[in-house]
This record gives C-alpha cells, structure tokens and sequence, in this order.
C-alpha cells in the first residue's frame, strides 16, 4: 500500500508540480522587477521542501524521469542565485533582513546540499556555500545579529543546514555563525537552556512548530562537538513532545504549535507532523532507541498517510483526528500566487512523509544492519566493511502479522542484524530459517549476530490483536483503537448513521470485531481503504471501522476518537516533576 502511495505522490505530484507552478522559480527572478510581487513571507521555502521531498522520493524510486526534472530544477535554482549568493524571492534592499527569508533559505540549502550528496553535484555544493557565506557576510561580519531579521523560531532554523555544510567541508565560518544564532536563541526559543532543565517543550518560549527544526540544531552541534548538553537538552524535547503533544495519529501540533494538549479538537498541520518526523529520525539516529521507530512508523501509516490524498493528486493543510480531509490548496488558498496555483507550505512539505523513510526504513551501524520498517521492499546497500548486501522483504503486512525476511550477502558475512519488535506487537515470534521460534522481546530490538548468508531468511509473525487506548480531556470517555500500527476509524461513506447518530462501542467484545475487507495487491481502485472490520455496539448494532489513512477520502466525515459503553483512564502524567 505504501508503494503505491510512493507511485502516486511521483507520478501524479512531483513529476506535474514544478511545470504546473513555473512560479516556483519565476519568482526568484522577478525579485527585483516591478511591482513587487506580495508574496508570503515564507515563499522562498517552496522550491526547497519540493527538491527535499523529490529526492527522498529518488531514494525509493530511482525513477528517471524524475531525476532529470529534479537536476533540471536545481539548475534553474542555482542560476537564479544573486552575484552575492542571495537565493530567495525578495527585493535587495530586505534580503535577509525580513521575512522569512533565512527560513527559506534553510530549505533550500538543505535540497542543495541533498542533491550533492545524491549524485555528487559539485555545482550544487557551491550554490550552497555562497548562499551560506551571504549569510555569514551579512550576520557575522557586521553588527547584524540573526534575531534582528525577525521571526526568530523560523529564520534561526537555518542553524540546522549550516551545522550539515559545516561537517562537509571543515569551514570555520559556518560553525562560528552557529554559535552566534545559539547565543541568540536565548533571547527567543532557548532551547539548550529550557531543554537543560526538563522543561516541558510546551511551556518553551518559542513552541511553534517551526522550533522544531532548531531543535534539530541541537543535533549538529551534538555531532560537531561531542558536548553530552545538546544530546540531553533534545532528547529531553523530543520525549516531551512525544508525551504531551503527539496525537494519536502520530501527528503533531495543536493549531501550529505545542499546548500540552494531544486531545483537542484543534488543527493538526501536515508541516507540523513532517517537522516531527524529521526530529524522529534525528532522536532514532542519535540514540538507537527503537520507540522513536515506533513513532516513526505511527506517523507514517497514520498522520502521514492520511495527509495524502489516495490519488496523489494533493495533500492536506489539516488532517484532524475527528472530521473531514480538505485540500491545502482550499484551505490555504492565501498562499497561492499567479504562477503558483498549487503551492503552499503542506504541498511542496507533505510528501516528505513518504519520502522520509528512504532515511530510517534500514539503518547501518558499525556491526551491522538495524531493519525499522516492515512493508515489502527490496533494498541495496552496503555493510559498514563496504561489503554489498541486499534485503527483500515478502509480506502484506500491516495487513497481515507476518513479515519474511530474505538476507543476501555478497559473500557470507557476520554481522549483527538488528530488527525492530514494535511495543505494540505484545507477543512476537522470529524464526531463522527453520530454526526453534525465538521470542522477541516487545518495544526492543531483536539482535541476530551470525554468519549470514545468501538465502537465509528471517521469519516474524506480529501480534495484530485490537487494542483501545483511552482518552483524556476533549477525548474523556472515548478510545482510539488501533490494529497492529493502524489507527482505525469510523467513515460516514461505511456506516448507514452519521457520526453524531454512533453508537458506543463495546470495549467487552472487542475481541469479536470481524473483519470483512482486506484489501488485495491487485486491487487498482485508489478510495477502497486497506481494512475494513465490524466492531460491537450497544444494542447489538456494529460500527464499520477502516484505517485511518483511508478514512474520509471521499468527501465523507470520519472519526478516530469512538464513544465507548465503558473506558479505563488514559496512563498519568505527572505534571511535576
């Protein structure tokens, strides 16, 4: 199913999006023209989030057709860069000044600086440097501090990029710059200083969405000092995001920002739920911590996913738990320019959802492999001894529990192969060929160190029993329930009642929710869901419940929050300490 999410997010949005908005670029090169184009103030960030979302999809598909158009658009890009290294849509006399031009600029370093790492683009590189020596030219070598542009959790983000060209290329100025934008974090989101303190990200000073890219500041600076102080202060964000701003859709932000509050009925931004994946992977990276996979893979069936329309053709700006899927194009139609009908923050950042897993699907460590993602797929690599090694995995999971693994080597290796047990999958059996079953521990990593060879084949049969998580607040007296990594939800077009009309689930004989569709491979309808299941209701009626990401698709009202005849509270927080 994700594959062919893959094929459709390519095919029917980044293939047709940049000939279909030609502004894209166009506005780079009427920044200077008359009458000034009002643009948003975040306009400079489109081109950016499109190169990063295509070339993750690259990373999946080698498609190309897409490659030649992406090296055709960072072409264009790098010819429309200033003699000064300017590379955003504004006038000169605001350059970096205003706006959210460092913001856009960030992005579009980091699609740089992707797309050399990709196919080793020295030009690439270079467009990259003289934008980030603008920057340096303009805040390092002047009075000029970053927070006088403004807007600081966003324009301050460009730490992340800087910190990514800085352990490319050893340049002393590019560091130097990071350390003054983390001196002027503590006059806006103090992340190290909050973070240091265990403060809950929500009551930060700064806790919009876009401090989350800072956060990933904090990262870099981990990486280029090895100082313990910025690992603990994020992942003391990351944890607290993920224990009272992570929706149950695996989706982030409360109206565009953290609020404590995961049950409110409020907007759930795609940018919002791509910036968390993307510190995810980070927190994943960083710490080997397979309940950051988890949440990874949460997010992707569930937020990500349903932020996308089956068709490919768009995305959404807000994808609630409870309610109706609109287009970003309808429901933040302000950003849309002549030349630019379709673009706006979600569309040009929502693929980065599917395209982010080409980044945590397998990982590599110094003795091995680590495998976070259990769809089918084939995957070529390298082990840490440059060593070619293939994967292929056969399964139709998440539909079905169990996932066949096929290990090939180039020549027989030993090296450890780590293969994630999701904490949801209660009890988990692994077989290596026909060996005795091995029982997995759940929320850990199951550790195989042996001497691979080619053929050899891992078999894992997952727990997909039905399970209700309790909600609190706006959610009181209500469940989610979830089907292995599947958040399921009742859809108006399934049921004969309306959502208001639903009766309560009972929770007593969950046990015998039937299912009566499962989708197959060669299904070719694109609005069929993965799952549809009856569960009990009071009164003996049934309530017809599909995934997530395939609920409200068509227009209907969808619910992921289900009134229950009987519910146990949510887990506690503690609020102090």
């Amino acid at each position: 199913m994700v594959g062919k999410r893959v094929a459709a997010n390519t095919t029917n949005w980044l293939l047709s999006a940049p000939l279909a908005n030609p502004g894209m670029l166009e506005m780079f090169r009427l920044r200077n023209r008359q009458p000034v184009p009002k643009l948003v103030p975040w306009a400079g960030e489109f081109a950016g989030k499109y190169l990063i979302s295509a070339i993750q999809a690259l990373r999946l598909t080698s498609d190309p057709e897409l490659k030649k158009l992406v090296g055709q658009v960072v072409k264009d890009l790098i010819a429309s860069q200033a003699e000064d290294g300017y590379l955003g849509p504004f006038p000169k006399e605001v350059r970096l000044k205003a706006n959210w031009d460092l913001w856009g600029h960030y992005h579009c370093m980091q699609g740089l600086l992707m797309w050399h790492e990709a196919v080793g683009d020295t030009n690439a590189l270079k467009s990259c440097q003289r934008a980030a020596d603008l920057v340096c030219a303009t805040f390092l070598d002047s009075n000029l501090r970053v927070r006088d542009a403004g807007s600081p959790e966003m324009n301050m983000a460009i730490i992340h990029s800087l910190g990514r060209l800085y352990r490319l290329t050893r340049l002393p100025r590019y560091f130097r710059m990071m350390q003054e934008i983390e001196k002027d974090w503590e006059s806006a989101g103090d992340y190290l200083r909050t973070g240091l303190a265990g403060v809950e990200f929500f009551k930060t000073p700064k806790p919009r969405w876009e401090s989350l890219h800072d956060l990933q500041g904090l990262v870099e600076l981990y990486r280029i000092t090895g100082d313990p102080r910025y690992r603990t202060a994020f992942t003391n964000h990351w944890s607290s995001i993920r224990r009272w701003d992570r929706r149950n859709t695996g989706g982030f932000s409360s109206g565009e920002q953290a609020t404590g509050n995961p049950y409110a009925p409020t907007a759930i931004e795609t940018c919002c739920t791509i910036a968390w994946m993307a510190l995810s992977i980070d927190m994943l990276q960083l710490t080997g911590n397979p309940l950051a996979a988890d949440e990874l893979e949460l997010s992707l069936f569930n937020g990500a996913l349903g932020a996308q329309h089956p068709t490919g053709r768009w995305w959404t700006y807000n994808t609630p738990m409870d309610g109706v899927r609109e287009a970003s194009a309808h429901a933040i139609v302000f950003q849309a320019r002549a030349g630019t009908p379709e673009l706006n923050c979600c569309s040009v950042n929502g693929p980065r959802g599917l395209g982010s897993l080409s980044e945590w699907a397998i990982m590599r460590a110094s003795d091995g492999l680590a495998v976070n993602y259990y769809g089918p797929f084939s995957f070529q690599g390298k082990l840490a001894d440059n060593t070619p090694i293939a994967l292929q995995i056969e399964t139709d999971y998440p539909l079905v529990k169990r996932v066949e693994l096929r290990v090939e080597p180039l020549a027989a290796r030993e090296f450890k192969l780590r293969l994630r047990i999701p904490a949801w999958s209660k009890t988990t059996t692994a077989r290596i060929n026909r060996s005795p079953p091995i029982h997995a521990v759940a929320g850990r990593y199951l550790e195989l160190n042996r001497l691979w060879k080619s053929g050899d084949r891992v078999t894992l049969d997952f727990d997909l029993q039905l399970r209700a998580v309790p909600g609190e607040r706006e959610a009181d007296g209500k469940v989610s329930i979830y089907r292995g990594p599947l958040l399921l939800a009742y859809d108006q077009k399934l049921n004969e009642f309306d959502d208001e009309a639903m009766p309560a689930l009972d929770l007593h004989k969950l046990g015998e929710a039937r299912e009566v569709f499962l989708r197959k491979k060669e299904e070719k309808d694109p609005l069929l869901p993965w799952i549809v299941l009856e569960a009990p209701a009071q009164g003996g009626r049934i309530v017809r419940l599909c995934d997530f990401a395939s609920a409200g698709a068509a227009g209907t009202r969808y619910r992921s929050w289900l009134p229950v005849t009987r519910t146990s509270n949510a887990p506690l927080q503690t609020v102090s300490p």
